[in-house]
This record gives structure tokens, C-alpha cells and sequence, in this order.
């Protein structure tokens, strides 16, 4: 009796761990179907969300938080998923240009998916863009200007002996002409003729008995008539000239590209072998020499060509301007197609990656130092009596008042050309930090007429260009060490980031044959296996 109570005892308990097993068994299939269901509806609400109008974290703000900002919002619009309009969205036209009546072979173009949420990227990067052929780009050149709303005729001040007075509110310089106050704000009057200040104001023409002098023989070519020029400026040997690449055999036969240089430059590069007094060229570049220029300020002097262009050359339809720091890798007519005439505008700068409130951008520059505090300051809280606000949402289709400025594509057009006009004058009176006027200019003139600028993404002027240090860097960067073979190694110049260790080589690479210090400090457990 014994023995089967224990044979009872011992089936009972078998069948008990059977069914608690199998209801085990059972609940857990019954919560794993439950958790695929619920990944299941949380990736559909999170595409169903990815697809809607809210916008995106992007490369360019993983680095600081801004996710309410109007910068995070328009720096992020080339994120947006089945975007086809290449990365123009939120720029400063209300309207980019009349639905097309073709279709245009970048209709389809779209930006790559964001990269994933933890991968930082240092600093601001170039993004996709769709250019056509230069072929392509060239027919669709309009055959018409760009119509100039209101202003139909803009005409120079001249004056051979300028006076500044201060009583009347007069500033600037002797080459801008004094511009008073009255004189500015009669600027900002849009009429269909007008004659306003806009340098130059000596001498029978721009280039000669201005103050800012070209040689004789150049100031006739001057005067040509080109569909497109491409144009920069290095002034107190500041740059390197950098040739551009990826230039059609067309744009070369066409397009002219003009270096403008002042003395001390001329002088520096009379000593490399690059130059030629006997034919005034570096690569594409023609070098146009400058006597006599009007400030002592080089980074002023070079405002001169970069915003009064027009005046320059009096019968250029479109220009593209590019500081000398930058290098030109894509063709000019692919630029202009891209970003004047597809989007229908008569003017087309980048924004600034970061900042697009004036007076933050005035903070950064009086943290680098890069202008006098005070002076600053002052052009600053005059701007603020004149009714400047930092940047709101109430500023829109306006994007940012900041522009990243050293690159330039326009047609030579009144308002345009009326536009870097009051630039100039700006900078002229006040700093010569022209992220600083950008914005009052086209403000002032935004109230009088139906004009706008379109600025484009950053990230997108990086895709076109190829930034460089200035030249002061690069003479003093340190070039990496060689090893005892004395091989040449091929990674490109880097900034400098300290010494490297003993017995090894730029780069970490031990040196055959030498034996490094050993050095008295601490280590991590991770730092002693790297080797």
C-alpha cells in the first residue's frame, strides 16, 4: 500500500509540472505575440509621424538644442522624408517659382534618410543637390531679365570733393562719399528712378581717379558685355588662390573669372612660379590689380568688389561672387540654374549654419574678437532705435536675418544692384562685419516693394564649394613628421594638436628602430591596450 500511494504520489506530481509547464509555455507565446503586436503598431505611429509635417532633428543641430527654433525647422527641411523640391523649402519666397509647365529631371530628387539619432558629425557638412548638365543649365537661361519691382532706373552719386559734415549725420568715407542720414533714408524710398550713394563717387568712371585704381589697359575689359562672370578678391595677401575644378569646356570658353588683388598681394605673388606679369593670369583666373585702395582695413577693401560688382562691370547680366577662401567645384551655369533660375530669383546667398538672429551673431563676434566691441555695440543699438527685433516666427517666409555671405549669385537688375548699393553703405558707416547690416537692408527695402532673397540651405553652398584656411593658417601649421626613411607621408595637413609622443611619428606610427620615453602618468585600462 505503501508503494502505490507513492506511485499515486508521483504520477500526480508529474501531471502537475506538465500542466503548469504547458500554461507557462503557453503565457509566454501569448505575451510574445502581444509585444510583436505592439512593435507592430509603434513602427506604424512612427512612420505615420516620420510622414507628417513636423520637422526633423538634421546634421547641422545634433550639436546644440534647438528643436523649437526657426533654424532647427528650416535646417532640417532637406530631411524631410519624399521631399521632391531639392532642399528649397523654407527659404525667403513665399512662392519659388510658377508650377512648371514641363517636367523639370530634378522633380524626383530627394534627400538620403537623417542619420541615426546618436552619430555626431563634427561641425556643419555639404548636403545632396541636383544639378543639371551645363548643357541642361545653359538652355534654361531666361531670355528676359528678372523683372525689377518699381525700380527702373538707378543712377550714382558723383562728387569730386566729398566733405564730411558731422552735424548733418554724414559718415562713412571719402570713397563711399558721406552719405548723411537724410541721404540713407532716401535710399530706402523705392522709386522708379533713382540716384543713390554706392561708392565710386570720384573719377570719371569705377577703376579710374576713384580711389580705388585699375591699371589702364584692364578698365576696357571691363566694359565688355558677358552673360556670366565669376569674380573674388584677396586683399593684403590674406588667401591663397584656389583653382576651380569641374569647370565645362563651355564655361571656360565663356565665362570669365576675375581675381581681383591689391598691391601686397601682386607683390607675394610675383615670387611664386604661378604668375605671369606678361599675361596677368593664375589658372582661370585673371588677375586685375588695385592701386590706391581706400581703407586700411583689407577685409574692408575687399567689400568693395564683392558687393558693388554692378559698378565694376556696368554691362555683366549674372555674377557669381566667392570669397578667396573658397574653392569653386561645381560649374557656374549648374550654380545659377540651381539657384536663380529654377527657384525664379534675382538673388541667392546661403544662410548661416547656426545663427540667424543678428544679435546673437553680434555677440559671436565681439566673443572672436573679430571687430571692435564698442563699434559693435553701436551699430547695433542704432539698428534697434531703427525698430530691428531679434528673430521671431512672426518674421516668416523670411528664414534667418543672418547670411553666411561669402558667396554671392545675382543678376545685375535695379533692385538688385540697389540692394548691394545700401550693403556697402552700411558697411562703409558702421563695421565692416556685413552679417551684421544684411538685414536692415533688405528689411528696409522689403517695405517698399515685393522682393525677396532666396537663401538657401548652408549645407547646400558647401556642396558647390570647398572651403580652406586662410593663408596666415596654413603658413602656420606644422607639417607632419617624417619617419627615419624619410617617407613622405600622403594624409593631408591637419591643425595642430600637440606634440606627439616620443619615438612615434605624426599620425601615432612608431618609428623603426627608436624607442619612445616612457612616461610617469596614468593610464586608463582602455589607453594601455592602444599601442
Amino acid at each position: 500500500m505503501l508503494t502505490s500511494n507513492s506511485k499515486e504520489k508521483e504520477r500526480s506530481l508529474s501531471f502537475l509540472c506538465c500542466w503548469y509547464l504547458g500554461r507557462r509555455r503557453f503565457a509566454m507565446l501569448l505575451l510574445l505575440s502581444l509585444a510583436f503586436v505592439v512593435f507592430i503598431l509603434g513602427s506604424y505611429t512612427i512612420n505615420k509621424e516620420s510622414n507628417s509635417p513636423i520637422i526633423h532633428q538634421s546634421i547641422e543641430t545634433m550639436d546644440f538644442v534647438s528643436n523649437q527654433t526657426p533654424l532647427s525647422r528650416e535646417l532640417s527641411s532637406f530631411y524631410t522624408e519624399n521631399s521632391n523640391d531639392d532642399g528649397i523649402r523654407g527659404s525667403d519666397v513665399d512662392i519659388i517659382h510658377p508650377p512648371p509647365s514641363h517636367h523639370h529631371p530634378c522633380d524626383s530628387f530627394s534627400f538620403p534618410p537623417p542619420p541615426p539619432p546618436g552619430l555626431r558629425r563634427p561641425g556643419p557638412r555639404p548636403c545632396p543637390v541636383c544639378y543639371l548638365s551645363p548643357e541642361e543649365a545653359l538652355a534654361h537661361m531666361p531670355k528676359h531679365p528678372f523683372e525689377s519691382p518699381v525700380l527702373m532706373n538707378l543712377t550714382y552719386v558723383h562728387e569730386e570733393s566729398p566733405v564730411k559734415r558731422e552735424e548733418e549725420g554724414q559718415g562713412g568715407s571719402e570713397f563711399g562719399g558721406y552719405p548723411s542720414l537724410k541721404d540713407r533714408t532716401n535710399s530706402f524710398d523705392i522709386k522708379e528712378s533713382m540716384t543713390v550713394h554706392c561708392g565710386f563717387v570720384k573719377g570719371t568712371k569705377p577703376g579710374h581717379q576713384t580711389g580705388f585704381e585699375i591699371d589702364e589697359d584692364i578698365l576696357p575689359e571691363l566694359d565688355q558685355f558677358h552673360d556670366v562672370i565669376v569674380a573674388s578678391a584677396i586683399f593684403g595677401k590674406y588667401d591663397i588662390i584656389q583653382e576651380p575644378v569641374n569647370i565645362s569646356e563651355m564655361a571656360r570658353n565663356n565665362i570669365p573669372f576675375y581675381m581681383f588683388i591689391d598691391e601686397e598681394t601682386h607683390s607675394y605673388l610675383k615670387n611664386t612660379s604661378r604668375y605671369s606679369d606678361d599675361n596677368k593670369r593664375v589658372g582661370l583666373w585673371t588677375i586685375i590689380v588695385v592701386h590706391n585702395v581706400p581703407y586700411t582695413d583689407a577685409r574692408r577693401n575687399g567689400k568693395i568688389p564683392k558687393l558693388l560688382l554692378h559698378r565694376l562691370f556696368p554691362n555683366v547680366r549674372y555674377s557669381i561672387w566667392l570669397d578667396a577662401k573658397l574653392q569653386l567645384v561645381v560649374d557656374p551655369y549648374q550654380i545659377l540654374e540651381r539657384f536663380l533660375w529654377r527657384t525664379n530669383s534675382s538673388i541667392a546667398m546661403s544662410r548661416h549654419y547656426r545663427r540667424f538672429d543678428v544679435f546673437v551673431e553680434a555677440e559671436a563676434n565681439k566673443a572672436a574678437r573679430k571687430y571692435d566691441n564698442a563699434s559693435i555695440d553701436y551699430q547695433v543699438e542704432f539698428y534697434k532705435k531703427e525698430g530691428l527685433t531679434p528673430y521671431t516666427d512672426a518674421k516668416l517666409p523670411i528664414t534667418s536675418d543672418v547670411p553666411e555671405g561669402c558667396t554671392i549669385i545675382r543678376e545685375h537688375i535695379p533692385i538688385t544692384n540697389l540692394f548691394t548699393c545700401v550693403w556697402f553703405n552700411e558697411v562703409d558707416r558702421f563695421t565692416s562685419r556685413d552679417q551684421l547690416s544684411f538685414a536692415i537692408a533688405r528689411d528696409k527695402i522689403r517695405e517698399k516693394v515685393d522682393w525677396s532673397i532666396n537663401m538657401f540651405l548652408d549645407c547646400e553652398r558647401r556642396n558647390f564649394v570647398k572651403q580652406v584656411y586662410h593663408r596666415d593658417v596654413l603658413m602656420n601649421m606644422k607639417p607632419p613628421r617624417a619617419s627615419s626613411s624619410s617617407r613622405v607621408l600622403p594624409e593631408p595637413l591637419t591643425l595642430p594638436r600637440g606634440k606627439a609622443g616620443g619615438g612615434r611619428a605624426a599620425g601615432g606610427k612608431k618609428i623603426p628602430g627608436q624607442r619612445g620615453k616612457r612616461r610617469h602618468r596614468k593610464v586608463s585600462a582602455g589607453g594601455r591596450n592602444m599601442r
